[in-house]
């Protein structure tokens, strides 16, 4: 799921900005100042930010200037009073800007748009022999706006992690041709041992983790696709580095 961090000192925007969010499926985060949105930094994974300019101790656009140097991954919103042509002033590089007189509707697509340029950057490799699969695969996960990369074997599949670094997170099967799953579960883990790994096989998910107990996540093909949703999203999301 995608964690939102809200930095704003209001603490009745940061409701109402924590209800839409919620309400749309968000994992979020509050703090009221830029002091507390830095021991939040340093101890969760955050993906989003929308940050207020106008705050006490440290103002949001120093802040700004400030996690650049540790927390370049994370997409920051500005969300402020200012006009957007001042808060591009004041804070340059942003993801996006929102002039809080615009209305919440603006904002969660904002959010949604910048959500969508983070699930394009995070490529998902299937391992999969059976062409019917990996048309499926495709199907679900495109329409949640992921990237897909496909490959028919462990051999390819290693040959693009080897030539690509997009890759976040790989859906590997079990029972394949040439090189079982096993032998390239092991194999990619020795050579990208950051890269998370999603069992996806006819095998229940009681027989995946007995087979391969240190696997990120397991996955039953005959269970609903939106549980494939739920297990990728958790997996890039909740540990995606900061």
């Amino acid at each position: 799921m995608t964690r939102i961090l809200i930095v704003e000192d209001e603490e009745k925007v940061r409701r109402m900005y924590n209800a839409m969010l919620k309400n749309e499926g968000f994992v979020v985060l509050e703090a009221p100042d830029a002091i507390q949105a830095s021991y939040i930094l340093n101890r969760e994974p955050v993906d989003i930010m929308l940050l207020d300019i106008k705050m006490p101790q440290v103002y949001g656009s120093m802040f700004y200037d400030m996690m650049q140097r540790s927390y370049k991954n994370i997409k920051v919103i500005v969300a402020s009073v200012y006009p957007v042509d001042e808060q591009k002033e004041m804070i340059k590089g942003a993801a996006d800007y929102y002039d809080k007189s615009q209305g919440l509707d603006l904002l969660l697509e904002k959010i949604k748009k910048v959500e969508h340029s983070i699930k394009q950057q995070k490529s998902i490799l299937v391992i999969d022999d059976e062409p019917r699969i990996r048309m499926i695969y495709r199907h679900y996960l495109e329409e949640h706006g992921y990237r897909i990369i496909e490959a028919y074997d462990g051999d390819a599949g290693l040959d693009i992690l080897r030539k690509s670094n997009e890759v976040a997170l790989v859906i590997l099967d079990l029972a394949m041709p040439k090189q079982s799953g096993f032998e390239i579960y092991e194999q990619i883990k020795r050579e990208f041992p950051n890269i998370k790994i999603l069992v996806a096989s006819v095998f229940n998910q009681n027989d995946q983790q007995f087979f391969l107990p240190n696997a990120d996540d397991y996955y039953d093909k005959s269970e609903d696709a939106s549980g494939l949703i739920k297990k990728i999203e958790k997996l890039i999301f909740t540990d995606s580095p900061a």
